[in-house]
């Protein structure tokens, strides 16, 4: 499980500042690529090779889970098993790539802040519905806000989508950063629905403590709420994350993702649990 480091908080005199500031940027990597309304992800460079020993498009492998590598040859999955549906593990489904660390540099000069952003790429699962698979975005940081405290916009570079025991098409896909306390989301457009990856639990200060877990759906719109699976301010915790998902975000150390085991924890300091000391 990741915890997410508490972003600094800029004091009040310069709340001012943060809420005006001109923030300047410079990207460190060229190839950064901006976010597309259709990505199609249905060219074979997605579909992780039979004959390949590598499924990394980069220049390192991802393959490999931490601490939990498989035994067979990586990219050694039959095109029959990926029809039938029958493979339920991601890294033998799709192509990823090693994430470039601090690759834009995000600056203030007016409050003399600097800080540098990697690309995030993740991997989560699906199941809505009768359809069930696995999505995998690449992102890359382009621009900044300066807040209280340095926020990335992030792009989408691309993404694929497997479902059913097949690569579709996917539309519209964002990925938001959510703010100082990084209470990220993600959505995209499938079968005339708005599918949005949050989270079910906040913790102390109303920040999220692991990945995205849960899902909404809306109308085409993006605004028509037809099922809320995360049900974070719900206040009967036990109807919360009635639609639960798993997601897992490569390394930039070495591409590799931790396990696809759903370890969901509600988080410490979730205004529905009760405090102890009360």
């Amino acid at each position: 499980m990741k915890i997410y480091k508490l972003l600094p908080i800029c004091s009040l005199l310069f709340f001012a500042a943060c809420g005006n500031d001109s923030s300047s940027a410079s990207s460190d990597d060229p190839e950064s690529s901006s976010s597309e309304e259709s990505l199609d992800n249905s060219s074979s460079s997605w579909i992780a090779s039979s004959s390949s020993n590598s499924r990394n498009d980069v220049d390192v492998s991802s393959s490999s889970r931490k601490e939990e590598k498989s035994s067979s040859s990586k990219g050694e999955v039959s095109s029959s098993s990926q029809k039938s549906g029958a493979l339920t593990d991601p890294l033998k489904i799709f192509k990823t790539r090693k994430p470039k660390a601090e690759v834009y540099t995000c600056k203030s000069s007016e409050l003399n802040w600097e800080e540098k952003f990697d690309q995030q790429d993740w991997i989560c699962s699906f199941k809505y519905d009768g359809d069930e698979g696995f999505v995998y975005v690449q992102s890359s940081p382009t621009d900044c806000e300066a807040r209280f405290s340095m926020i990335p916009v992030m792009s989408v570079d691309t993404a694929a989508f497997y479902v059913n025991g097949e690569y579709e098409t996917l539309k519209n896909v964002t990925y938001e950063w959510g703010g100082n306390h990084h209470n990220d989301s993600f959505r995209f457009s499938y079968k005339g629905k708005v599918f949005e990856y949050f989270h079910s639990s906040y913790g102390w200060g109303g920040r999220s403590c692991q990945e995205m877990d849960c899902l909404k759906v809306y109308e085409s719109d993006g605004e028509t709420l037809i099922e809320d699976g995360c049900g974070t301010f719900n206040d009967n915790i036990s109807q919360s994350r009635s639609l639960p998902v798993v997601c897992r975000f490569a390394s930039v150390e070495d591409g590799s993702f931790d396990s696809f085991t759903d370890t969901f924890e509600i988080c410490m300091g979730d205004f529905r649990i009760p405090d102890p000391a009360e």
